[in-house]
């Protein structure tokens, strides 16, 4: 069973222990999709029964586009899963077969040095603020963004409202404005930055209500202050009045 952490849409955290108790029961792993949570939200894979973990390192992780990594649990039997990709991975050169050794077996080619230096030290600078503190500092951000966005007239702010069940992700709609024409005015007017749309996303959209046309989606992260949220929900206002 594969289950995204936290949608990129609504925000909303999925409750990964439930999720698991029944993927085992049925006597299948849980794949979790961490890109929108790894280095923002604290984590403890055994305690959630997630068999595998994979996550993005652009993200909350701090890291260059195009990073990333899979963590195997130790119940899982690496030896039974085959490789997407087979190659050259430096080692074993005198086999044809790819290598069992791990991380091997799933590294084949010349790795991303330079991106997973990157990736390197983002997480050690959110290692070195901890993920404890990240969290607090970005449901803080959330909270105060969906409370200035819900008192717009006519907007709609999608997702759960407790902070608590969510990341600092949040997106919404002004009623009878198209997503892509908010976006354009918040950038053109207001050096706002917003993503407009399905984000890769449709069949989220489509459980929202919200497809074809998607959402204006606002991102918080651990370096947005607190004046640049108020500036935000002030461009909005505008948008929406004019």
């Amino acid at each position: 069973m594969v289950a995204a952490h936290a949608s990129n849409v609504s925000g909303a955290l999925l409750p990964l222990a439930d999720i698991s108790r029944i993927a085992h029961a049925a006597g299948a792993l849980l794949l979790v999709d961490a890109a929108q949570t790894a280095g923002c939200v604290p984590i403890d894979v055994q305690a959630l029964g997630v068999d595998l973990l994979a996550f993005s390192g652009h993200k909350g992780l701090l890291g260059p586009a195009g990073t990333g990594g899979l963590v195997i649990g130790a119940g899982v039997d690496a030896g039974a899963m085959p490789p997407l990709l087979q190659g050259g991975t430096g080692s074993r050169s005198e086999f044809h077969e790819q290598p069992e050794d791990l991380p091997d077996k799933f590294e084949s080619g010349t790795p991303n040095g330079p991106g997973l230096a990157g990736l390197a030290a983002g997480v050690r600078y959110v290692m070195q603020c901890g993920v404890e503190a990240i969290r607090a500092a970005e449901m803080n951000s959330a909270a105060m963004l969906m409370a200035g966005l819900s008192a717009v007239h006519g907007m709609t702010v999608y997702g759960p409202r407790d902070a608590t069940q969510r990341v600092a992700i949040v997106s919404f709609n002004i009623d009878g404005r198209s997503p892509s024409d908010v976006g354009l005015r918040l950038d053109e007017e207001s050096d706002i930055m917003s993503r407009v749309g399905l984000h890769c996303a449709p069949t989220a959209h489509r459980t929202l209500g919200t497809f074809p046309h998607g959402t204006v989606r606002f991102a918080p992260g651990l370096f947005t202050t607190k004046a640049e949220i108020e500036a935000a929900v002030r461009a909005v206002e505008r948008t929406a009045a004019g």
